[in-house]
Formats: C-alpha cells, structure tokens, sequence
C-alpha cells in the first residue's frame, strides 16, 4: 500500500443531496423516500472520516433512507437514480469537486428478505446477486425473487466524499447534487 500525505484546505463546504422521488413508469407504482434531503453540513479539511489507520479519508460523510415502492398488483420491477454521473463510475456529481455513491441493502419484497441484483433497462435478465449493492449511473437494481412483488423496501445509503484529499478551496462553496428515483417495471 502507498503511503501518501495528504493536505486539504479548505474553508467551510456545505453538502446537500436531493432525492426526488420522480414519475414512475412501473403502472400505477408510489415511490416514496423517507427523507429526501440529505445534508451532510459543512465540513473542513480536520472533520473529513479518519481511516482505522488514522489517516484522513476523502468521505464527507454517510447518511441513510428509507425507501418504499408500493405497486396495486404484482409487478418485475428495477430501481434507477438518474443524475449526473461522477464520470468515475464510482457515483453522481455533487458539485464540482464532490461526488456522492448510492449503495442499496437491507431489501425486503412483500415482507421477505431479498437479495439485489444488477437490471439493464431492455429486458436483460438481471445479474448478480448481493445483500448491497451500489446503486450505479443507467443501471438499476431489482430484488431477486422467482414471482413479481407488490412491495418493495430497502434502506438507501448516501455517502459523499471529495474526488480529491488535495483539493485547494479558498471560500465557502456550496455543494449540491440532486438527481430522479425511478421505478420502471419490466
């Protein structure tokens, strides 16, 4: 592992992340999330995540949802989150010097723990299979059960972090993002 230094500075940044809960297209499907705001506050170079190490991290900071897709009768449905991608693939943009990762888990369809897989829109068969899974740019996920549910929940996890430890700021920037849930049904 390389050993490197690391040195930020920069004057109070302050993180917000928008979930909307967009139109669906699964039929007559609600989307609802818990919260739909997250703000992760403000932040300096000392209140970035330290490492087990002791180290400093580039992540600003984890912040969890709940999210709850109710359909009227049983539906193969996929979520998406359509915002601008990191270019990374490692998340979505916040700002110009952040980017936030999406990681799903904790899914329950009709009651029932379930695992999460990878869904294409098109109709491939989806792929993978995992308790969490991060929610990535044009790909959904779907729970992986044998019949079509009515319910659908699972807990969402934002965690933002600085796409550069050496990012230089010299004033106060505000960092947004914000970015559509979608259900679509197969």
């Amino acid at each position: 592992m390389k050993a490197t230094t690391r040195n930020v500075k920069t004057n109070l940044l302050v993180c917000l992340l928008v979930l909307y809960a967009g139109a669906t297209r699964a039929g007559d499907c609600d989307l609802t999330v818990s919260q739909t705001q997250t703000n992760f506050g403000t932040f300096n170079r000392g209140t970035l995540s330290q490492a087990a190490n002791g180290s400093q991290t580039d992540v600003i900071g984890k912040k969890s949802t709940m999210v709850t897709v109710i359909c009227p009768r049983p539906e193969r449905i996929a979520l998406y989150y359509r915002a601008a991608s990191s270019g990374a693939g490692e998340g979505y943009q916040m700002g110009d010097i952040a980017h936030v990762t999406l990681i799903a888990s904790d899914a329950q369809a009709d009651g029932k723990s379930v695992s999460l897989a990878y869904h294409q829109q098109g109709g491939s068969a989806p792929a993978g299979n995992a308790s969490t899974l991060a929610i990535l740019p044009n790909i959904g996920i779907a729970p992986v059960s044998d019949e079509p549910i009515t319910r659908l929940t699972l807990q969402l996890t934002s965690i933002a972090a600085v796409n550069d430890i050496n990012q230089h700021v010299k004033e106060q920037k505000t960092l947004n993002g914000s970015g559509t849930l979608e259900v679509v049904s197969e």
